[in-house]
């Protein structure tokens, strides 16, 4: 049998229960966090002065299309000031996908903000976005750039919740075999996509991807796993109250049949547990699988 990447690993091979810790978190993550909360305060306040001195003396905003550009502290107050004047303010949320730290004073994130009307009448507006974040001298984050990609209003609803457990880096090992991840939205906002590349050390590092999605026919979230080795499968999600519930059937590069239960829940905002059940290759029941996968704290990249 060959070896399997991820998921039909998961589906198909006996990998025995991991014991990993978390590695620990950047220690500028936290500052991150708070650039991002003090936004939210700030626009939910209505204030358009803190929302500027949030930003670069020189910072900008970029809207979807990039047609528009409001650059420097003074217009962005300008801007908010205008959008607060409004009779129908919309309330903000922030749903932060992924942070990387390309440099130690520099940061790239990427995010998911909901528009709620005061009303509460008309479902919420989700918007994706991505910013550029630099640390000043007196280690302070400030927002240099930000741009609005484009609306995932409709996406989000069916898989933001998805998104905002998966999206990310992601990585497990156990016994010489290391399974490497990363999730995030696709350019038209409609898919997750996934890589996920398996390494171990007497052996080629296999690659592989995932597409996940909702079907508007089966009412479901549909996620697609295609392996190097030519296998694929496809898998049914559906909501519990503690995450999700996927069967999952396929078959492997060989033309073996794979079928399982899968769940997948959390241990905090670090840690996922894919456990597979009921798993069966080519009619051979198999047993029970549990895969803990821990998100891999951003390092900063060399100049």
């Amino acid at each position: 049998m060959r070896p399997y990447s991820f998921l039909l690993l998961a589906l198909s091979l006996t990998f025995p229960p991991l014991a990993l810790h978390a590695e620990e978190p950047s220690p500028e993550i936290a500052g991150l966090q708070q650039a991002a909360a003090d936004f939210v305060v700030a626009f939910n306040a209505k204030d358009s002065e803190a929302i500027a001195k949030l930003f670069l003396e020189n910072g900008e905003i970029t809207d979807a299309g990039g047609g528009s550009l409001i650059s420097g502290q003074e217009q962005i107050a300008a801007h908010y000031a205008g959008l607060f004047t409004g009779e129908a303010v919309p309330s903000l949320a922030i749903e932060v996908d992924s942070v990387r730290l390309v440099a130690p004073n520099l940061a790239i994130e990427d995010g998911t903000a909901h528009y709620t009307a005061p009303d509460g009448e008309a479902p919420p507006r989700s918007t994706a976005y991505t910013a550029v974040l630099m640390k000043s001298g007196d280690g302070v984050w400030q927002i240099a750039s930000t741009r609005s990609l484009r609306d995932v209003t409709e996406d989000a609803g069916q898989l933001s919740d998805l998104a905002t457990t998966i999206n990310g880096d992601w990585t497990t090992q156990n016994e010489g075999v290391r399974l490497d991840l990363a999730f995030g939205w696709d350019e038209t906002g409609n898919y997750i996509t996934g890589e996920m590349l398996t390494t171990t050390a007497d052996g080629e590092p296999q690659p592989g991807t995932i597409r996940i999605t909702w079907d508007a026919v089966k009412q479901s979230i549909v996620s697609w796993i295609f392996d190097a080795e030519g296998g694929v499968s496809e898998g049914f999600w559906t909501p519990t109250e503690t995450g999700w519930l996927i069967r999952t059937e396929g078959t492997t590069g060989d033309g073996e049949i794979l079928g399982a239960s899968q769940t997948l829940t959390t241990e905090g905002p670090n840690t996922l547990l894919w456990t597979a059940t009921h798993r069966v290759v080519d009619g051979e029941v198999q047993p029970d699988n549990l895969l803990r996968i821990v998100r891999q704290a951003p390092e900063p990249a060399t100049n």
